[in-house]
């Protein structure tokens, strides 16, 4: 198949899902173009993955509003630049199949292509905010065109198909595909609970990651249990950054809590080896904001990291309660306080637990066998 990627930044550390898709692609044979609107040569990726990359053909899509348009009325300039991008994109762009991630790029695309006699068919991979933010604030009217017109809408999550199917996508047209890790590469261990007791948490700092939750959380343990030796790493950069620590000073955690930054993927990875316990108090945002299903929970639990995450939109279907991992209520402290210290005081039953969670993932969010079923469906289409 002649196959386009169309997203936003390529390649994106956050989206590393998007990077194994379009890679996985080429290996299979596939003529792979990836439209961006921007292409990162500094973004760092393994020689193997460097090699591959060599065999993508990259656009950057859509093309620069000339600096003329600056200068007329907004309606305007908006239609000049929207024909612009048409025009570009149907010069640029031979496919059989443009495979879209998020909804934004999926309506860009089907707004580029309206009206096009020979389109490529076109496959939008809906992810978190395209979904719930959009849902939201108005149900996801600036999608209409797309679920219309659109061949396939993949959400990566039940609760998001169930939501486009409410906003008006034909059910036909819409499906479920989790993203996966590639999960022989991650080497399994069981947490080993030695002092001082390791947490961790690696995400953007931002409202839907919860970690006020987990901050107040921690002050419970460290109030009710002073007996218990513990430090709490934090991963990550984000809007929020100032914030969480001038909560950790106010509790008086700064001699347990720790602020490490924008880590590397494979730093990050070697924390959650080490870690005792996995903290994702994942939650909705005041703006609706939600997680799709996040990709670091996959990965701690390939890794043998036992799990405490909250009951939000797709997080059950990979982590069941007692079985895979803990859930709690979404801000709920008290809770996650509770599961903290019932893997604390069970070491036995948390290893249980995280040796479950690797069968989890590799049955079910296992990246290669993900991405070729993707791609099967995708030539279906054909």
């Amino acid at each position: 198949m002649k196959i386009c990627f169309c997203v936003s930044n390529f390649p994106a550390l956050s989206q590393t899902f998007v990077t194994s898709q379009v890679l996985h692609a080429v290996r299979q044979g596939h003529e792979v173009t990836v439209a961006c609107k921007s292409f990162d040569h500094r973004t760092p990726l393994s020689p193997d993955q460097e090699h591959d990359l060599g065999n993508v053909r990259i656009v950057v899509w859509p093309p620069k509003r000339p600096w003329l348009l600056r200068t007329l009325p907004t309606s305007l300039s908006d239609r000049i630049a929207a024909r612009l991008g048409r025009s570009a994109w149907r010069r640029q762009i031979d496919a059989d199949l443009v495979v879209a991630h998020f909804g934004y790029r999926g309506a860009a695309v089907e707004l580029a292509q309206r009206g096009w006699k020979h389109r490529p068919r076109l496959v939008t991979v809906f992810h978190g905010r395209d979904v719930s933010v959009e849902y939201r604030r108005d149900a996801m009217s600036r999608f209409r065109n797309l679920f219309t017109d659109g061949d396939l809408h993949v959400t990566v999550n039940a609760m998001f198909a169930r939501r486009l199917v409410e906003c008006g996508a034909p059910e036909s047209r819409v499906e479920t595909r989790h993203l996966g890790i590639p999960v022989s590469g991650y080497p399994f261990s069981t947490p080993k609970f030695h002092a001082p007791l390791r947490f961790l948490s690696i995400c953007r700092l931002v409202e839907k990651k919860g970690l006020r939750t987990s901050i107040e959380a921690l002050a419970l343990l460290r109030d009710r249990h002073p007996g218990i030796d513990w430090l709490y790493d934090i991963g990550g950069d984000g809007p929020l950054a100032e914030e969480l620590r001038m909560q950790v000073t106010h509790a008086k955690l700064q001699d347990r809590i720790r602020f490490l930054g924008a880590l590397p993927h494979q730093d990050a990875l070697r924390r959650m080896i080490d870690a005792d316990i996995m903290l994702v108090p994942s939650c909705t945002a005041e703006d609706g904001d939600q997680e799709g299903i996040p990709v670091t929970l996959m990965e701690a639990m390939a890794l043998g990291t036992p799990i405490c995450t909250t009951r939000h939109s797709g997080i059950p279907e990979l982590v069941e309660h007692g079985e895979t991992g803990l859930l709690s209520g979404e801000r709920d402290a008290e809770e996650l306080y509770q599961n903290v210290l019932f893997l604390v005081q069970n070491t036995d039953a948390a290893k249980g637990l995280s040796t479950a969670a690797r069968d989890k993932v590799l049955r079910e969010f296992n990246e290669d066998r993900q991405n070729t079923q993707f791609l099967e469906r995708c030539h279906d289409l054909l």
